[in-house]
């Protein structure tokens, strides 16, 4: 196996994991919280990805492109994750 597709494979089971602790964490502490947490891993996926080298990550899209919709959407999840925790109102 070459060292790329060995850093590949850990970011993928890193991702993978962190996704599952997100799971973790709405079930046992709010809804809130697990949000706050995607919403810095999605700020995270966006450092990675405009920093590591395209063998590295996975890429479909352009780099810029992937950047910019990781990025908006940490922002809309950091900015409504204060409403996670609302009660719904009739």
């Amino acid at each position: 196996m070459s060292s790329t597709r060995g850093v590949r494979i850990g970011l993928m089971v890193v991702l993978v994991l962190a996704v599952a602790a997100v799971c973790v964490l709405a079930v046992t502490v709010s809804a809130r919280a697990a949000v706050t947490a995607l919403a810095a891993l999605l700020a995270g996926c966006a450092l990675l990805r405009a920093t590591t080298p395209e063998t590295v990550m996975p890429a479909v899209r352009s780099r810029a492109v992937d950047v910019a919709v990781l990025l908006v959407g940490a922002v809309a999840l950091a900015y409504l994750s204060p409403w996670g925790d609302a009660l719904p109102t009739e």
